[in-house]
């Protein structure tokens, strides 16, 4: 990790855009900490919250990038902190479908929440003109790269 004192000018674009997506998860789980989650376990909440319907764990492993054992360590540790549900589908009882629960619901509240404020607080620290110019740029790459591999379906 870069410390401050580093020239952010050397770095070329795709490591200064990670080093910014790193940054700005690092902030979110350091003010989730008191709900005992990380990147790790709030991104599966930010996906089933957005589903309308239980979504199956390989499916849900697809969306986030990672592979199925991966997702169900990550699904055990929130069924157990009472945020999401497994029942294992009528047509194949093997296969087990994942919903948020209420509580799970409350909690990706709080994190839109943290999410706003922390984006509030640096909109207070940045020029109008230069944020506005910022999300038209990170629009445009995330455009002309998920054209490149295909992810446009995956917002």
């Amino acid at each position: 990790m870069m410390t401050p004192t580093q020239n952010l000018d050397q770095l070329r674009f795709g490591s200064l855009a990670a080093l910014v997506a790193r940054a700005w998860r690092k902030t979110i789980d350091q003010r989730l900490v008191q709900y005992e989650l990380t990147e790790a376990t709030w991104l599966p909440l930010v996906y089933l919250s957005r589903l309308d319907k239980p979504v199956r764990q390989k499916d849900l492993a697809a969306m986030l990038s990672l592979d199925s054992s991966s997702v169900v360590r990550v699904l055990n540790n929130l069924e157990k902190l009472g945020f999401v549900e497994r029942t294992a589908e009528q047509h194949d009882r093997r296969a087990k479908a994942t919903c948020i629960t209420p509580q799970g619901k409350e909690i990706i509240a709080h994190l839109e929440s943290i999410s706003q404020d922390l984006e509030n607080e640096i909109r207070a620290s940045l020029d109008a003109n230069d944020l506005k110019i910022a999300r038209q740029v990170l629009q445009s790459l995330y455009l002309i790269l998920s054209d490149m591999n295909h992810l446009s379906d995956e917002v």
